[in-house]
Order: C-alpha cells, then structure tokens, then sequence
C-alpha cells in the first residue's frame, strides 16, 4: 500500500500467502481485523515498521504486501 505513510492507521482487511506465513502473523498478534499505526521506514532499508497496541513490529516489505489494509 504505497499510500499508507507515516502515522497512518488501517485495519487488516485480509492476509494473502501460505498458512504458515499466516500463523507467523497470528503468533506477532496480527489478524483480520487489527488495526496497525505504521512507523517510520527507511527507504533504504527494506523494512515496514508498525504498532500493533504496545508492540512495534517490523515485516520484509515484500511480506508486508501480502496484507491488505483499509485506512481509517
């Protein structure tokens, strides 16, 4: 989601790839229906940085992608 910036909150519409990937995202916390608050993410470093409550999570971009968001 190129629009997603900064401080940006979404809620988790619906997470593509294998099962395994998806339990991964459901033993971090993350699931249909969470809502994230994207940090900052260097450029140059590949990463997607996210609050998840408390907890600040940081996913490859390319995994990131498999997520599919709606801002609110």
């Amino acid at each position: 989601m190129k629009d997603f910036k900064e401080g940006d909150s979404a809620k988790i519409v619906q997470i593509n790839g294998s099962t395994d990937f998806q339990a991964y995202l459901l033993t971090l916390g993350i699931s249909k229906g969470t809502i994230i608050v994207k940090n900052y993410s260097p450029q140059f470093s590949q990463l997607t940085s996210f609050s998840l409550g408390a907890k600040m999570i940081s996913l490859r971009k390319a995994d990131f992608d498999k997520i599919e968001l709606v801002k609110i």
